[in-house]
C-alpha cells in the first residue's frame, strides 16, 4: 500500500514538473504575473476595468490642470489689463504693493521656521520636555511667540498628566484572586478558627 501512494505522489509530482511555466499558477494570485512575477502595468491595464478607471483618472487630472492653467492664465491677463490702463505713478505704487505683499510673505515664512526651531528646543530641553510629534500641530505661519509658550506649557501639563495617571495606574496594587467572592464574611472566621482565635 506504501508503495502504491509513493508512486501516486511521484506520477503527480512529475506530471507537474512537465507542464509549462506559470500553467498551474494562473488562477493563484490575482497580483502576481506568472512564476510569482509582479504583474506590469501594462498587463494591469489589460483588464477592461482597470483600463476604464485609469482613463477616467487621467482625463480628470488634465481637466484640472486646464483648469488651473486657465485661472492662472485670466488673472495674469486681468493684471495685464489694469496695468496698461495704469499711468507711471500708479504702476509703480502697484509694483511697490506687490513687492510689499512677497516682502510680507517671506517675512512670514522666515517667522515661521524660526518659531518651529524654537518649538523644537523647547520640546528637546530637559525641563521642558515632551514628546515632538505634537508640534505638528501648530500653525506656526499664524502663530507668535507668547502662543508657541502657552502652546508648548499646555503640551507639557498634560503630557504629565497622562504619564503621572499612567504611573499610578501601574503602581496599584491587585486584589489578590478571590475565587469564591460569596463567601467573603465566612472567610473571616474561617481564617479565625483556624489560627484558633
Amino acid at each position: 500500500m506504501e508503495g502504491q501512494e509513493e508512486n501516486v505522489n511521484q506520477n503527480a509530482n512529475t506530471g507537474a514538473n512537465n507542464e509549462p511555466e506559470g500553467a498551474n499558477t494562473q488562477n493563484t494570485n490575482q497580483n502576481t504575473g506568472t512564476n510569482n512575477n509582479p504583474v506590469t502595468f501594462d498587463d494591469f491595464l489589460k483588464d477592461g476595468k482597470n483600463q476604464a478607471e485609469f482613463d477616467r483618472r487621467i482625463q480628470k487630472a488634465i481637466q484640472t490642470a486646464q483648469e488651473s492653467w486657465k485661472a492662472k492664465n485670466d488673472q495674469e491677463r486681468s493684471e495685464a489689463e489694469r496695468l496698461a490702463q495704469m499711468n507711471e505713478t500708479e504702476k509703480l505704487q502697484y509694483q511697490l504693493s506687490q513687492k510689499d505683499k512677497s516682502i510680507e510673505e517671506i517675512q512670514k515664512k522666515l517667522n515661521a521656521r524660526d518659531l518651529k526651531d524654537e518649538a523644537i528646543k523647547i520640546a528637546t530641553t530637559q525641563d521642558t520636555a515632551f514628546d515632538p510629534e505634537f508640534l505638528n500641530l501648530f500653525d506656526y505661519e499664524n502663530m507668535t511667540a507668547e502662543q508657541l509658550q502657552e502652546k508648548t506649557k499646555l503640551i507639557k501639563t498634560i503630557q504629565d498628566r497622562i504619564v503621572e495617571k499612567t504611573i499610578n495606574e501601574w503602581s496599584k496594587e491587585k486584589p489578590p484572586y478571590n475565587p469564591n467572592p460569596e463567601n467573603n464574611s465566612n472567610l473571616d472566621t474561617r481564617v479565625s478558627q483556624a489560627f484558633g482565635n
